[in-house]
């Protein structure tokens, strides 16, 4: 029986220094972004994906005839501005390797003219459109890009 407690022991603390030397807790791999760039580069990436869509959608419901052609250049104008400031964050979250304070102001106001520009995307696009089928469907796209968004505010804690 001291035998079988000895060999347990042993074998406890053999696997023990073994975990130890392979760093188990996955510190070991340094090519991995940190945990907080890559969930920001996600949000940023879910909210150039919603854009996109949108955009799909708003040549599709104009074809449809469910929005006017001025309404279609309008949400296309507010969707491009809305990529636009999306894309120079997504930019700047790729070029740095780790969000700090020597980097998140910039971000933070990268971020800034994204939710500006959504913000606009929605009250002088969306909210405007007559049809209220064409209005709830892209509402849609705006709540998937603020959900995103909510990510991203966490910049500022």
């Amino acid at each position: 029986m001291k035998q079988r407690k000895t060999w347990t022991t042993a074998l406890t603390l053999v696997l023990a220094l073994t975990c130890l030397s392979f760093k188990c807790g996955g510190g070991g791999n340094t090519n991995n972004p940190p945990d907080g760039k890559r969930k920001y580069a996600k949000a940023a990436d879910d909210i150039a994906g919603a854009i996109s869509s949108m955009i799909d959608a708003v040549k599709k419901l104009q074809q449809q005839g469910r929005i006017t052609a001025d309404e279609e250049k309008k949400l296309l104008q507010l969707l491009n501005t809305s990529n636009d400031a999306n894309n120079a964050l997504i930019n700047k979250i790729k070029s740095t390797t780790t969000v700090d304070a020597s980097n998140k102001s910039e971000l933070l106001s990268l971020l800034s003219q994204v939710t500006s520009a959504v913000s606009d995307l929605n009250n002088s696009g969306v909210l405007k459109i007559g049809n209220a089928d064409a209005r709830q469907r892209l509402s849609k796209f705006i709540s998937t890009i603020n959900a995103a968004l909510a990510i991203l505010n966490q910049l500022n804690t």
